[in-house]
């Protein structure tokens, strides 16, 4: 199970009680850091805004991509600060 972000250290269950107060996944990175170091973990956060969910199962690339794709985000490498991969 996948529980935080690495490269912040910061639990889901901080991310889900950001956005139960109405941040959006912008307001949540730029607070946080999250996404915002290596990017595994966007399709997650998305995931945890978006079910409320805590503990996500790892996800397939699959999985992410969908993830990824329906939230229309650009996705790892395209933030600035990210290397494209």
């Amino acid at each position: 199970m996948v529980h935080r972000c690495v490269c912040f250290d910061v639990a889901f269950s901080q991310i889900a009680a950001l956005a139960a107060k109405g941040l959006s996944f912008d307001q949540i990175s730029a607070q946080t850091g999250c996404c915002r170091g290596c990017g595994m973990c966007e399709p997650y956060v998305r995931l945890v805004i978006s079910t409320g969910r805590t503990n996500v199962p790892l996800l397939s690339p699959q999985q992410a991509k969908k993830i990824m794709d329906e939230a229309g985000a650009r996705g790892v490498g395209s933030t600035p600060g990210h290397a494209n991969k």
